[in-house]
């Protein structure tokens, strides 16, 4: 009795018939090779002639349209008599008599699910399938890699950016691992890998991440990480960039590896909206963070500072107390000692400016 065939093909190739794992005669390369390449083409369409080319024609012709009739005969037994037809030469593959992954993938990347999307992927399109003899076939799967390559590397460092947002550091620098790991030569992911690991606390893996982008991008292509990943990674090797607010007398050689954020997602995606704005638009912006004691206001002030800093920001922190109030200049002095003297521009401040700021 027909069932549904479902393929995974975004990794290693998975066939299932109604759930359960397909009879092996359906697994067969060129059986495989034929229901794939239909299920991939335009309208689920090609003709006769085209499938022979590119699956048997290293054969006689002859031999070569009985190996398709009985290629085709054993999809119609499980995929029954409507799920394979022949008309006037061409031959179909019915929408619901088999299910892709790719497909799948699409309909999350069409509205921007990148963790449904990113959940679909566990190596290359197809990963080390192969027809001996068939090298038009092997032509298209180049190209069917090289395409899934680069969508399934933007799901996941998309995903991954998402993550990071959420606060979710461990995650954000798996699924940018996944990625780096599709494409060592892409920049975006290994962007994504080294701002994950800086935030996460570990600059020297996020340091070692540019070095591997480097040396492969030399090897492959001949040329240098862009700016944009150059500016990153000078931005993740200063000293101000790692060092925490609260213990500015550590080495910047030694790793900080920050404690996750546990359930204070939303307050920090607002405040990286908030950051987001600024930065874009022509307005400053204000946010407040406000709490009892010991609910995480500093760490997560912290992880702002981080995220705030891999962006090109000049961040300065101050810890002001009740005894402040009674020395002169003594916000100014906390912003000085905090890093405010750092600050590019400001021997130009107007002297009212910085009187404001003294308070």
């Amino acid at each position: 009795m027909p069932g549904v065939i479902t393929c995974n093909t975004l990794g290693p190739v998975q066939v299932l018939l109604d759930g359960t794992a397909a009879p092996r005669e359906l697994q067969w390369r060129k059986h495989l090779a034929l229901l794939v390449y239909l299920a991939r083409s335009p309208k689920r369409a090609r003709t006769r002639e085209h499938l022979i080319g590119l699956l048997w024609g290293d054969k006689p012709e002859e031999n070569a349209r009985r190996s398709l009739s009985v290629a085709l005969e054993l999809l119609r037994r499980f995929a029954g008599k409507s799920g394979i037809t022949t008309d006037h030469g061409q031959v179909r593959l019915a929408p619901d008599a088999a299910r892709l992954d790719t497909e799948r993938f699409e309909e999350a990347a069409g509205r921007q699910d990148w963790g449904a999307a990113a959940a679909l992927v566990a190596g290359e399109f197809l990963e080390g399938f192969a027809v001996p003899g068939a090298p038009e076939f092997e032509h298209w799967l180049t190209a069917e890699r090289s395409l899934w390559r680069e969508r399934a590397v933007e799901a996941l460092a998309r995903h991954a950016a998402a993550l990071l947002t959420r606060g979710d550091a461990a995650g954000a620098v798996d699924a940018a691992h996944r990625a780096v790991d599709l494409d060592r030569t892409s920049e975006s992911a290994a962007r994504m890998l080294m701002r994950g690991l800086a935030v996460a606390g570990d600059r020297g893996a996020a340091l070692e991440a540019h070095a591997q982008l480097t040396a492969r991008l030399e090897e492959v292509i001949g040329a240098a990480p862009a700016t944009e990943t150059q500016t990153l990674a000078d931005r993740i090797r200063s000293a101000r960039a790692w060092r925490a607010p609260s213990a500015p007398s550590r080495s910047p050689t030694v790793p900080l590896r920050r404690a996750p954020l546990i359930g204070r997602e939303a307050p920090l995606t607002r405040l990286l909206e908030v950051w987001a704005a600024c930065r874009q638009g022509p307005r400053s912006g204000i946010a407040v963070i406000a709490g009892d004691v010991g609910l995480g206001k500093t760490r997560l002030l912290e992880e702002l500072v981080t995220r705030a800093r891999l962006d090109g920001a000049f961040a300065v922190t101050v810890r002001s107390v009740e005894a402040d109030r009674a020395v002169p200049w003594s916000g100014l002095l906390g912003l000085a000692r905090g890093g405010l003297g750092e600050a590019p521009g400001l021997a130009a401040a107007p002297a009212g400016a910085l009187a404001a700021v003294a308070g």
